[in-house]
């Protein structure tokens, strides 16, 4: 049978030497990140692997309806040595072991470490890495392998892929977090960047038990009384540029309404792109006091990867993200200001 990826094999062979293995979710995790890392780890755990997953956000009690989600844990990036040291103890992490208890890092859904660690001023330590991501920005530049498809959806498509070329098989739990996965990138199935090949997976998804059921009340139907404030505090304070519009909102009103996850991305990917005759939508959240996040949208064929670059961030064509940090107005008006260049 082809094989849907050429480095496959060699990917499954660097795993079968490893019997401890690391898997992340990356920082602000979403659902294609925790459903990526939960489906690989599962199936590998089916091959008599030992794994532990680690994101540097805690993540999001929403996401419980993914089988194992639970397990993944916290972890503070900054406290380890990149090094092997003889005095270093295991469980100096929140609840977690030395990195240099494991034997391979499977880093997914993640253009570079900071993306991983939670940080652009931590780094990750000497660990065999293995890279599966399909963004477009990309900065590693030290791995084993690196799977890259930026022509996938999501990642856990990538990973529904590399598991079909292992002959691995997928069950009901697979199935449901690599579900979750491709519904979360894709705005609930709205923007694949590829329909034919994201339905056919999805098909086969469902085939294998997949819960859309749960996704849907889960993903849809759940929604807090302070997210939806919060999406109205986005929407009334929208403004419009040339060619695009905008939305910030400072901490304060983040914690007031008990700052609820998603939101800003929820804007942005429901409301701001689909607006007709601009090409870009941009909705800004100052996620902690002094550091705001922003997330990018775009209609098909404007690229705001490129604009998320300006500010050290990344992604993909019409979905990106950046982190500023600063004081909250003047920080704003500079990054506006930017933007209508």
């Amino acid at each position: 049978m082809k094989q849907n990826y050429s480095l496959s094999k060699s990917i499954l062979t660097e795993i079968k030497k490893a019997n401890k293995i690391l898997i992340n979710a990356h920082r602000n995790p979403d659902l294609d990140s925790v459903g990526s890392a939960i489906a690989l780890g599962q199936a590998l755990k089916k091959m008599g692997k030992v794994i532990t997953y680690v994101c540097p956000h805690q993540i999001p009690a929403s996401f419980s309806f993914i089988n194992d989600s639970e397990k993944i844990k916290t972890v503070d990036f900054k406290a380890r040595p990149s090094k092997p040291v003889s005095n270093w103890r295991s469980g100096d992490f929140r609840n977690f072991k030395n990195f240099i208890d494991y034997d391979l890092f499977l880093i997914l859904d993640s253009g570079s470490y900071d993306i991983v660690t939670g940080s652009k001023d931590i780094k990750l330590p000497e660990i065999k890495k293995i890279i599966i991501d399909h963004h477009m920005t990309d900065t590693w530049d030290e791995y084993v392998y690196r799977l890259w498809d930026t022509g996938a959806s999501a990642t856990a498509e990538i990973v529904y892929r590399m598991l079909a070329d292992w002959d691995i098989k997928i069950d009901e739990n697979i199935a449901t977090s690599l579900l979750s996965g491709i519904a979360g990138d894709t705005v609930f199935f709205k923007y694949p960047k590829n329909p034919s090949v994201t339905f056919s997976i999805v098909n086969e998804l469902l085939k294998n038990g997949a819960k859309y059921d749960l996704l849907v009340e889960k993903f849809n139907d759940s929604l807090s009384f302070g997210f939806v404030k919060l999406l109205g505090e986005f929407l009334n304070n929208m403004k419009s540029e040339k060619r695009f519009v905008w939305s910030a909102i400072p901490y304060a009103t983040f914690e007031k309404y008990g700052k609820p996850k998603g939101v800003r991305e929820a804007a942005a990917d429901s409301y701001f792109r689909s607006i007709k005759d601009i090409d870009f939508g941009v909705a800004l959240l100052e996620f902690e006091p002094g550091v705001i996040n922003m997330s990018f949208r775009s209609k098909k064929n404007f690229d705001v990867s490129a604009l998320a670059l300006k500010f050290g961030g990344g992604g993909h064509k019409n979905a990106a993200g950046a982190t500023v940090k600063g004081e909250f107005n003047k920080t704003i008006t500079n990054v506006i200001d930017k933007l209508k260049k």
